[in-house]
């Protein structure tokens, strides 16, 4: 299998971004936890695996086939990942045509994250399971107890039309829970509860390098300073 059948809709700018922050983590600073909420059929869970250092854990949360009955799960996210056939079986599938073992895999809804991942112990997660407002908000306030004070949660869907409850939950913690962005694509946010500017140069000086991404600094709310990451016309 190659890395591009994995059925999913994570984009080459944000496995460029993800591979940069999680290669800058693994360059300046000490083993941690690694969280994906959502992880569909694995593209993204493969890349961040492709970043695990040896003693940490990386837990992926997810209902599987289990959305088909679960009230934890959004009406329509339900029946969109019904009929996309999406199953535990077929994600671990995919995740061990590139790595030798499993991640930690729980089957359930991301509201157990906690139970799971110790307190101040993550350094990246990424939340790209429930898209509504209040799914969105619970896995926030769950990033925020498990991650470590320069950790990375990566959000996405954050402007989507149809998931315009994304967005308002986003923006609300970084308007007023002291979450700050670090840098956004057209698909997917990334912020940190910590000092945003070292992950920021790195991206600027990583998108140079590459040859086919380009950045603008700009700010968010309160003057935030924030990196737009795309590729070159």
């Amino acid at each position: 299998m190659k890395f591009d059948e994995i059925p999913g809709w994570f984009m080459p700018i944000d496995q460029a971004a993800f591979s940069w922050i999680l290669q800058h983590q693994n360059k300046v600073q000490s083993e941690g936890s690694l969280v994906e909420l959502g992880v569909f059929m694995g593209k993204s869970a493969v890349l961040i695996g492709n970043h695990r250092r040896d003693a940490e854990v990386f837990t992926c949360v997810d209902l599987f086939e289990d959305i088909a009955t679960s009230d934890q799960a959004d009406p329509g996210e339900r029946q969109f990942f019904t009929n996309q056939g999406q199953t535990q079986a077929a994600f671990e599938r995919n995740y061990l045509a590139f790595h030798r073992n499993l991640p930690r895999v729980v089957r359930g809804p991301t509201a157990v994250l906690t139970r799971h991942v110790a307190p101040q112990t993550v350094r990246f997660l990424h939340a790209d399971a429930g898209q509504t407002y209040d799914l969105l908000r619970q896995d926030i306030a769950s990033a925020r107890t498990v991650l470590r004070q320069d950790g990375v949660v990566a959000f996405g869907d954050y402007r989507k039309p149809a998931t315009i409850g994304t967005a308002a939950a986003v923006w609300e913690a970084i308007l007023n829970d002291g979450l700050k962005p670090i840098a956004h694509t057209d698909f997917k946010l990334y912020a940190t509860w910590g000092d945003p500017a070292p992950y920021q140069a790195d991206l600027i000086a990583r998108a140079a390098e590459s040859g086919w991404c380009t950045t603008q600094q700009g700010v968010s709310i309160r003057n935030m300073p924030m990196v737009y990451l795309h590729r070159k016309a």
